[in-house]
């Protein structure tokens, strides 16, 4: 949807995933209809809104995906 493979991001210090969400929601609209259902992982290891980041961290974001 937003159609970028890589994108990197300042944040302030103390800053949590919520907030790069946030920003990252702000950055590309177009995924607001997807937001319930996005999940993040930091350094390879899912992740909660709640998790602080730090400088050099890696941030994924997984989108929605379908079983079967």
């Amino acid at each position: 949807m937003a159609d970028v493979k890589s994108e990197s991001m300042r944040l302030e210090d103390g800053s949590l995933v919520k907030d790069m969400a946030s920003e990252m929601l702000r950055l590309h609209p177009a995924l607001k209809s997807i937001e319930p259902t996005i999940r993040y992982s930091v350094n390879f290891e899912i992740a909660d809104g709640d998790r602080e980041l730090h400088d050099g961290d890696e941030v994924a974001v997984l989108p929605p995906v379908a079983g079967g």
